[in-house]
């Protein structure tokens, strides 16, 4: 049988409690956790006294045992069954509570003997270590829980903490079972814990449906049986999805269930067993746990339309790398399916690094503040060397690169993202310029040339970056293109030329990954680049920014 019970449930079977002669000894006290909390100090602190002032709901891992005539043997969970019946016998719990070990004859003494809660002092020499910490748990619990009311606590402990019980009926499965999970041990996430509640809930019997003929009976367990394993089917594939490196990649979440079940409860509040049922499973129904469970089916379809449509994944996957996740995914995925359109505002209200709230409200202030400040940035002529106006040149050249891709029905590949560089399109090592103050000649790299050089094949003068409209360098907007951070030292010193039979004549020996990158492949399927190009493509790319946002 697997079913959630509470602790009174547990504690009350009238049984004694068997530790088998292969489980290890009680280690709680042990100092495990990265805030130098032993797991008895953790508990307690951490998930005892908030839940008893809070008065909510505690859910603990699963506990696997096999009941035989009058002992319940414990298969996983004796770690967690000794810490509470030592706390249940701290707080004077009266009713029959017996714990055995099978071959620890020292530990059954120490828990039998009648002053054992005051027989605790520390002893760095105990020879049982069982023993040793039965006694630290005492303490800490003594020193923890000291000002509480014993009675009220107790009386909470008994309702409020459950958990996963699970009921091997075989006694041969008992250690067979104890070495899988004990060779791959791991915290039951909250996730978990709501499948199976869902799964419990869900595949209950009707009240009103109940009756006493046979098959009318089997016929309803039959049903049940049905849409347990439909749901959890189905759970599982929702999980497989989630779990794609492909989405955890465009998404950004490496949560094992992703953004769904913290979407569909609130992502205002922490994902928790508690939360969830308080929000979601108040009546504790089968009609309800349908109804989310149906819910959750159709919020999982759109997040899986939104990555299997190139235009929403191209919009999703820029805002999550430039805004911030939680407030986006909240707005976009909960509550109504928004139009195509407002996606792409977002996405062009993001560009600007308007805040999420900033959008919400249509703040037209903050709007043209952002916007001017955008600008003014990309309009710096040295934009490659000052940190902030080439953070915005990123930007800029990242989304023209995705909307080319957006144009062509083809998804973008965002990994260039995280190992993004700017490349010069005309090499800067081969643009002089003289210097006035220190009355020479120097490259695009501030390396001193001799007025010779000047003059070699394929140099030209920065006072060449100009054109009707505008006047630049080589080191402004207009002579920079998005690259993978790799392929920029492929790239080194070479010539517009040999930069553009990289793109289009690549050798059979030579991936050059940036290729997928349209928008740069543009620039350099040009048939000639030079000053007046530089100028022109700054100039031009400024009008485009500037009727993007309607300006």
């Amino acid at each position: 049988m697997n079913t959630t019970i509470t602790l009174r449930q547990y504690f009350g079977k009238g049984k004694k409690f068997v530790i088998p002669k292969y489980q290890r000894g009680y280690i709680w006290g042990k100092k495990r956790f990265g805030d130098g909390l032993d797991s008895v100090s953790y508990i307690l602190q951490k998930t005892i006294v908030p839940g008893f002032q809070k008065d909510c709901d505690i859910f603990l891992q699963g506990i696997t045992v096999h009941e035989a005539n009058d002992e319940i043997i414990i298969i996983d969970g004796q770690q967690r069954t000794t810490f509470f019946y030592l706390l249940f016998k701290w707080l004077g719990y009266n009713e029959p509570l017996a714990l055995h070990y099978d071959i620890r004859i020292e530990s059954n003494d120490f828990l039998k003997s009648p002053g054992f809660l005051s027989d605790c002092n520390e002893n760095l020499y105990e020879e049982y270590q069982d023993i040793y910490f039965f006694k630290k748990t005492i303490r800490l619990i003594s020193r923890i829980l000291a000002d509480m009311d014993k009675e009220k606590l107790l009386s909470y402990l008994l309702d409020k903490v459950k958990f996963l019980y699970v009921n091997l009926p075989r006694p041969e499965q008992a250690t067979k079972v104890f070495s899988m999970m004990n060779g791959n041990r791991a915290v039951m996430r909250p996730e978990e814990v709501i499948k199976a509640e869902l799964l419990r809930l869900a595949s209950r019997s009707n009240e009103q449906y109940i009756t006493r003929d046979f098959k009318e009976q089997m016929a309803q367990e039959w049903d049940c049986n049905l849409l347990r394993s439909r749901y959890a089917h189905e759970w599982d594939k929702w999980l497989q999805w989630w779990n794609k490196e492909e989405v955890r990649f465009i998404f950004r979440c490496k949560n094992v269930m992703g953004y769904l079940i913290s979407t569909f409860q609130d992502t205002n509040n922490e994902l928790t067993f508690e939360n969830f049922k308080e929000a979601f499973l108040k009546t504790a129904t089968a009609v309800e746990a349908k109804n989310v469970f149906d819910g959750l089916r159709r919020l999982q379809k759109r997040f899986e339309d939104a990555f299997n449509s190139p235009e929403v994944y191209n919009r999703i996957g820029a805002i999550l790398r430039i805004g911030k996740p939680e407030d986006f995914i909240k707005w976009f995925f909960r509550g109504e399916k928004k139009p195509i359109e407002a996606l792409d505002w977002y996405y062009r209200c993001a560009f600007l690094k308007l805040t999420h709230k900033e959008i919400m409200e249509k703040n037209d202030e903050a709007f043209d503040s952002k916007f001017t400040n955008v600008k003014e940035k990309l309009e710096n002529d040295f934009a490659y060397f000052d940190e902030n106006a080439k953070e915005e040149v990123f930007r800029l050249l990242l989304r023209l690169n995705i909307d080319e891709d957006t144009k062509q029905g083809r998804k973008f590949n965002f990994h260039v993202w995280d190992n993004r560089s700017l490349e010069h399109i005309y090499p800067k090592s081969m643009v002089f310029h003289y210097d006035e103050e220190q009355k020479g000649w120097f490259d695009g790299n501030e390396n001193p040339l001799s007025a010779g050089e000047t003059e070699l094949d394929g140099y030209i003068s920065r006072d060449d970056c100009k054109c009707t409209d505008c006047s630049t360098t080589e080191h402004s907007l207009g002579n920079l293109v998005l690259l993978y951070g790799r392929n920029n030292s492929e790239f080194g010193k070479k010539t517009f030329e040999e930069k553009k039979k990289m793109f289009f004549q690549p050798s059979a020996k030579e991936i050059f990954e940036s290729r997928h990158l349209l928008h740069t492949i543009f620039k350099f399927a040009q048939s000639q680049w030079g000053g007046n190009e530089i100028a022109m493509n700054k100039y031009n790319t400024l009008k485009e920014f500037e009727a993007y946002y309607g300006k």
